[in-house]
Parts: C-alpha cells; sequence; structure tokens
C-alpha cells in the first residue's frame, strides 16, 4: 500500500553525521518514494555541516522532503540542551500544518517536544535504545551528582509516558523490548512496539576487490590479514579489550595487523600508548563514512568489543550490520542487544562470554572458517536497508490507515 500523508521528523542527531546518513537520511528516502512526505527538523554539528550539508541537500533534491537544520550547542551542559530544545520546539510549531498527521521522534528528547505540541497527531517513539540508562551507565549522568541524579529519575518519568502515549514504539532489539516489558508490563509495551535494527545500505556496503594502493598506504604488506575497528573508541567501545585480543591473535599469527578505523584519533592514541601490549602492526586511521566499505574489503575479521550494561540491553551496533553486508565476520561480546543471536544464526563470527575468556576465544576464532558469501546474504536478509524500510512502512500504515 503507497503512503499518502506528511509527517514532521524530529532528531537531535545530525542528518550530517555519520548516523544520519547511515541511519535516518536511507530510512526517510525510501519512505518518500513510498508517498510519504517529512518535515525534518535536525541539530547539526558545525564541523560537520560544513563538510556534509551539499551532500544532504543533493539526497534530498526534487524529493518531498524539507529539511530544517539547526545549530547544535554544546555548552554549558543541561542549559545548552534546555536551549536547544526550546529552539527545535519553535521551529516545530512553525512549522505544523494541519496536513502533519505523524510526528515521528527519534529518541527521548525530541519527544518532550513531540509531547507539548502533537495536538491529537500520531507519534512514533522511536527509541532507538534506552537512553537514560545510556547516561547513567557511560558515566555521562554521574549520579552522585544531585542534579544527574534528578535528570535520570525526571527521564524515567518521562520514559513511562512516552511509552504510555506514543501510538508506536520502535526498538533497535527484541531485549529492549523485554526490558519495557519488565518496567511497565508487557500489554502497554508489545501491542504497540516494533523491532528495526540497524540497518544496512548493501549496495554502499558491497564488497568489492580494493585498490592496490590501499593496503600499502596503511603500511600493510600485501600478505598481512587484517582485524579492523570501525568507529567510536569512548565511553562505551572496549578497545583497551580489542588491544588484548589482537596480542594474542598476532602472537599466534604474526601475518595480522590491526587497523583501528576511527575519527576519534587523538583518544585512539592514547588508548594504544597506554596499554602495555603495544604493537608495531597497529594503525590508526581516520576516514568518511562512505569510504569505510574500502577499508572493510581489506579486513578478514571486525572486532566490535562494548561494555554490556543494562542499557546495551537494546543497542543494536551500526557497524555489525555494515561488517556483515561486507562478508566479514565479526569477533563480538555477549549482552550486547541482538547481536550474539544474529552472530550466531548466521555462523558470521565469535561472542565472548567475559574479558577473561579472550585467550581461549583467540584459538577458538583461528580454528573457524567462514563463508563470506553466505555472512553476506544473511546480513541482507535480516539487517538489510528494504527490510528496515518495509518495517517503518508498515508502522506509517498502521499510523496513518488504523485507528
Amino acid at each position: 500500500m503507497d503512503l499518502h500523508g506528511k509527517t514532521l521528523y524530529l532528531s537531535y542527531d545530525g542528518l550530517t553525521d555519520p548516523l544520519g546518513q547511515a541511519q535516518i537520511l536511507p530510512y526517510l528516502l525510501g519512505l518518500e518514494q513510498q508517498g510519504m512526505g517529512f518535515v525534518i527538523i535536525s541539530f547539526e554539528k558545525k564541523e560537520s555541516f560544513s563538510a556534509h550539508k551539499q551532500y544532504v541537500h543533493k539526497q534530498l533534491e526534487g524529493r518531498d522532503i524539507q529539511w530544517i537544520p539547526l545549530s547544535y550547542t554544546k555548552k554549558p551542559a543541561v542549559i545548552s540542551t534546555v536551549y536547544d530544545l526550546w529552539r527545535m520546539k519553535r521551529a516545530a510549531r512553525r512549522t505544523l500544518t494541519s496536513a502533519h498527521t505523524i510526528i515521528h521522534c527519534r529518541s527521548y528528547l525530541p519527544m518532550l517536544v513531540a509531547m507539548s505540541i502533537n495536538q491529537g497527531r500520531k507519534v512514533i517513539f522511536d527509541m532507538r535504545g534506552l537512553w537514560a540508562d545510556e547516561r547513567v551507565d557511560g558515566n555521562l549522568w554521574p549520579q552522585h551528582n544531585l542534579l544527574y541524579r534528578w535528570i535520570y529519575r525526571y527521564f524515567l518519568r518521562k520514559e513511562q509516558e512516552f511509552v504510555q502515549q506514543s501510538d508506536a514504539l520502535v526498538s533497535l532489539t527484541h531485549d529492549g523490548i523485554k526490558s519495557l516489558s519488565e518496567r511497565y508490563g508487557s500489554g502497554i509495551v508489545e501491542n504497540k512496539s516494533t523491532v528495526i535494527p540497524c540497518c544496512v545500505d548493501s549496495e554502499l556496503f558491497q564488497p568489492a576487490t580494493p585498490p592496490l594502493n590501499l593496503k600499502r598506504s596503511l603500511g600493510i604488506p600485501d600478505e598481512g590479514k587484517v582485524l579492523i575497528h570501525v568507529g567510536s573508541v569512548g565511553t562505551w567501545y572496549r578497545l583497551d579489550q580489542e588491544l588484548v585480543f589482537f596480542n594474542a591473535l598476532s602472537a599466534l599469527d604474526s601475518s595480522w595487523y590491526f587497523l583501528i578505523l576511527t575519527k576519534d584519533t587523538v583518544a585512539a592514541t592514547a588508548i594504544v600508548n597506554s596499554t602495555q601490549l603495544i604493537s608495531s602492526r597497529v594503525i590508526i586511521h581516520s576516514a568518511p563514512h562512505h569510504e569505510v566499505p574500502s577499508y572493510l574489503n581489506l579486513a578478514q575479521a571486525s572486532i566490535q568489543f562494548i561494555e554490556p550494561a543494562f542499557s546495551k540491553r537494546a543497542s543494536s551496533p551500526v557497524k555489525l550490520g555494515e561488517s556483515l553486508a561486507m562478508g566479514v565476520p565479526v569477533i563480538s561480546n555477549v549482552g550486547i542487544g541482538d547481536s550474539q543471536a544474529l552472530i550466531q544464526e548466521g555462523l558470521a563470527g565469535i561472542c565472548i562470554n567475559s574479558w577473561d575468556d579472550i585467550p581461549s576465544s583467540v584459538t577458538d576464532f583461528q580454528r573457524m572458517r567462514f563463508d563470506s558469501n553466505a555472512i553476506r546474504t544473511y546480513a541482507i536478509r535480516t539487517l538489510g536497508l528494504e527490510q528496515g524500510i518495509i518495517a517503518y512502512q508498515q508502522v506509517y500504515t498502521k499510523m496513518l490507515y488504523h485507528d
């Protein structure tokens, strides 16, 4: 069924951020092709906006998508966020017409805006993850601080309102839905819930023969094997334990190199330098999102260690789908959303139970053989962008055509 309607899409993440280019634009472009119109209000970081605004504008050319980019403010903490939300509310009120029958909120902060302006419209709470718990688990809201303790409790109260008052709830993982059901009751949560993991554009993330000079430009010999880390290295990401894995792996086979592909090059360098396991075969490099497939093409394995915590039950790492779509097996750890189930079902890598198991898991990994074509086929079937668009289309159909 074609969609015929207008949506106000609210995001605190920017369309010019890598996340926006991978996890917002592709879905909205796909839904627009089905007949849905959008007004997007997002917050753009200065450097990303300057570098990628033309790319985003080009993607939106000729589409029924109006983009209202607002400048993201970071400081002072808390006050800047309140200010940003006030500006989002003001922009939304100026934009909303009777034609906009749906408000789609990406995560918790935009839901605060939607709850104050919806006036009978259908609201999609696209929660992404357990945001308030993530802030606490990542020590971004230290609970010994009275202000942050109050903010956390405030957002837990709001989370209950969001769950109860939204018309549709989208979670990245089945375990995320389960965690909300445990808090608020399965009757409230499950009837309106849809699981849509972080999907991957399999046209962009497609295996190909990498340019001959790319590997050499990184200082990796032609016969070298590549273990790759893609993305951030701070807060949740356990690069320190990935380095432990790599050093155990390279002790068994000295042809392995560790490529850390991240924009956080300074932080990555500090982590590498702070370990006692420094290797001359560790390479730290930065590249824009659209070039990531070229580097994944060099890899024999992708490593993605994330600190397990309660909030990670609702996490769906973008880089999991991207690696699998390239046919690259993934080395991960348990406790991260549905990752373990996906990796095991797809015979697409290994999951370690604890950091203490790293030495034995390295030995297990060395023995295993993976079918790259089968991994890619599985990834497209379970995490392909088309699957995500279809799932969102079903959510929108319900909002438009069912009371």
